[in-house]
């Protein structure tokens, strides 16, 4: 979860803490990077496989 919060940060949608918890903070980033995908086939707010291989792509490795 580090991982992700620290990808989210990069795309400047998350700024909590760097603590690998999957926070209601963190769920409400994951929701707002996955606005800006479409089509979207994770349900909203869930880090699944298409959120992941975007946000990896969208962002440096970690």
């Amino acid at each position: 979860m580090r991982e992700l919060q620290l990808r989210l940060q990069a795309l400047w949608i998350y700024d909590g803490r760097i603590n690998g918890k999957y926070t209601r903070e963190v769920e409400e980033a994951v929701a707002t990077y996955q606005r800006w995908l479409y089509p979207q086939t994770d349900p909203e707010g869930v880090y699944g496989a298409f959120t992941r291989s975007h946000l990896e792509a969208a962002t440096p490795e970690i």
